[in-house]
């Protein structure tokens, strides 16, 4: 199955699905700062015209799109971030390593400290995926190369639904159960990079983060779903907490279970594209949070430094400070500044399908073991 670039226009007006008030993480708030927010529709109309024009040129020829010498499955987001996907990609590409493939994953390195260099994403999924290779290049076409140079026989795309050079066999699509169309605006008002309409690329669309959201929420999202992308393989996952490891080498030890989180009173830490589902799932863990420092997504600790951990571990002092997967490889190279606070703890969660697994799987199989004619 290939990808094609959506026409033009197919985007229906954007609308929340039947009960999406009820979700237990509260919708995030638009990205702009609070001054600029009344020039939000003028920004997100500029930014949905520029993304048509990118589609259009595709979509006309005006830019080529090329085949990798591997089939490419693509894992990505209608919105920007917030939907779990490192987890994700990790998943798909250990199980695809269980049924006997090669994968390799493939990603641009989003905001990476140099060029071609790993950016957290990438060192988060080299920790999870010992043995299989990362592979960072902000050029897709020549990193699938490389894949293929590797001796690897399918590439994991990280984040490719909106990267249309580099053709897929097949786009699954996340969407998070607890704000699944990224406030209901475009980039920047929103944080939605399309309209749902473009959901009708989609080969296979998973609703993540299902155990955070109300039933009828749930319920009215499926509808949405089956409607902007009917010939899509849905299924349901969440992000089930998996374990505590200690962030610095000071703490020692070899982690603890993520349960041993109920009864503590903790400050969460964390530069997600979601951060409240973090804090509900620690919540939901029996944690008490009695403090948060939300960073922006992908945030560069070496350059705000741990000033705003420590005010918040003054005004709210918590027994434990826990940290995502993500800000914690940023984290770890700051242990000299970390004296003083309390133990620092990082959780891991684990992509779990909790339904439609085996439709995706058999969607998956036939798309990576049948690729399109490559040119």
């Amino acid at each position: 199955m290939r990808s094609a670039p959506a026409k033009a226009g197919a985007a229906k007006p954007l609308q929340a699905p039947p009960g999406m008030a009820s979700s237990v993480v509260p919708a995030a708030e638009s990205p702009l700062p609070p001054a600029l927010r009344w020039a939000g529709p003028f920004l997100a109309a500029g930014y949905g015209f520029a993304a048509v024009l990118n589609r259009l040129a595709f979509g006309v020829g005006l830019r080529r799109a090329r085949s990798a010498s591997i089939p490419v499955l693509s894992i990505g987001n209608l919105t920007a971030g917030g939907t779990g996907k490192t987890p994700a990609v990790a998943y798909f590409a250990r199980e695809l390593s269980k049924r006997g493939r090669r994968p390799a994953v493939l990603m641009r390195g989003y905001r990476a400290p140099k060029p071609g260099g790993p950016n957290d994403e990438a060192r988060e999924l080299q920790r999870l995926l010992p043995g299989v290779p990362v592979i960072v290049n902000p050029d897709r076409v020549a990193g699938s190369a490389a894949a293929a140079a590797k001796g690897c026989d399918l590439v994991v795309l990280d984040d490719g639904f909106q990267h249309y050079r580099l053709r897929r066999d097949l786009d699954v699509v996340l969407l998070d159960a607890t704000d699944p169309f990224g406030g209901g605006h475009l980039l920047p008002w929103g944080r939605l990079r399309e309209t749902p309409g473009a959901l009708a690329r989609a080969g296979a669309v998973i609703l993540t983060r299902c155990d955070q959201a109300q039933p009828a929420a749930l319920d009215g999202l499926r509808a949405r779903v089956k409607e902007l992308a009917p010939e899509a393989a849905l299924a349901a996952a969440r992000h089930a907490p998996d374990r505590l490891r200690p962030v610095f080498k000071a703490q020692g030890g070899e982690g603890q279970p993520a349960k041993a989180l109920a009864g503590k009173k903790v400050l969460a830490v964390c530069g997600l594209g979601n951060p409240a589902a973090f804090a509900a799932t620690l919540r939901g863990l029996g944690a008490e949070v009695a403090g948060e420092v939300r960073h922006p997504d992908h945030v560069d600790y070496t350059a705000t430094g741990l000033d705003a951990i420590r005010r918040a571990v003054a005004a709210c002092s918590p027994e434990w400070i826990v940290v995502s997967g993500k800000d914690a490889v940023k984290l770890e190279a700051l242990e000299s500044e970390g004296a003083g606070l309390p133990p620092v703890w990082a959780l891991s969660v684990a992509f779990e399908l909790l339904e439609g697994a085996e439709p995706l799987w058999q969607r998956i199989d036939q798309a990576l073991a049948k690729p399109a004619p490559r040119t």
